[in-house]
């Protein structure tokens, strides 16, 4: 179903010490760049920092190579509850490492930040790869959750945001079953949930689905589709409405923590 089982431990970064993928390089094989060359945006030699060049190689460059190779990645970050996976998709900067770092410090495992590779894993489910035990969040939100910045990693890009450690204590050796995907949706009033099914939940994980416009480009589109109704037929899917800011951060983690209580329909 979703291609080519990963192999080894979820612990390959390119450039840092931890990331996911696998300690032999064997999920996706080696690098290749057109013509031998960096691309451009990457190009100017020591004028690019080195976390620029890992945003690149762990953004969009693992997402093509994940869609060319059939496995179905989710622009989402997850946590872990009693072993079940919870996973939390949306646009850059919707809140899903904040919200992750929140349920963490509220006792939730850490399981990936960003991206949520997904697999099948036993009795007809949905596992999630580990990933690397840190989450990029920006000053206000590291204010919010852990205080200064001032000794963090940056991120890379624009977005003025640093690598913050997770406690890595609770790492898997294989994926984690997922339970629940929740779609992060700005909306005024109180937060809460609201189920999707069909085709609904199918486009709603379509437009999550990581750097999607990638694989339309080299022809995956059926491929995409195929893969996420699949999950979207083993998997509730929610949208998690939510006025932003910081302020309704605790609201948003209580509800959340009520509902994951649910059984499964």
């Amino acid at each position: 179903m979703f291609g080519p089982r990963l192999r080894g431990r979820a612990v390959l970064d390119p450039l840092s010490s931890r990331g996911w993928g696998t300690q032999t390089g064997s999920a996706w094989g080696g690098l290749v760049f057109r013509e031998g060359r960096l691309p451009h945006s990457l190009s100017g030699g020591s004028r690019r920092k080195a976390e620029d060049l890992r945003l690149y190689l762990m953004g969009a460059l693992v997402g093509v190579i994940l869609h060319q190779r059939g496995v179905f990645p989710l622009h989402a970050s997850c946590v872990a509850v009693h072993g079940l996976g919870v996973a939390f998709a949306g646009r850059s900067g919707a809140g899903k490492s904040t919200l992750v770092a929140a349920l963490v410090r509220r006792g939730a495992a850490f399981v990936t930040d960003d991206i949520s590779v997904m697999t099948t894993s036993s009795g007809n489910g949905i596992g999630v790869w580990p990933g690397a035990a840190r989450v990029k969040l920006d000053e206000i939100g590291l204010a919010r959750l852990s205080g200064s910045a001032s000794d963090l990693e940056p991120a890379g890009g624009t977005l003025g945001k640093y690598h913050l450690p997770m406690d890595s204590s609770a790492e898997w050796m294989t994926p984690v079953p997922l339970g629940r995907i929740y779609l992060i949706t700005d909306g005024e009033g109180p937060p809460r949930i609201e189920q999707l099914t069909g085709l609904d939940a199918v486009s709603a994980l379509i437009n999550e689905t990581y750097f999607v416009g990638h694989a339309t480009a080299l022809g995956l589109t059926a491929q995409v589709f195929r893969l996420v109704a699949e999950v979207a037929r083993i998997l509730p899917v929610c949208r998690l409405i939510r006025p932003r800011g910081l302020e309704h951060l605790q609201r948003v983690v209580e509800l959340i923590e009520r509902d994951r209580s649910r059984p499964q329909a």
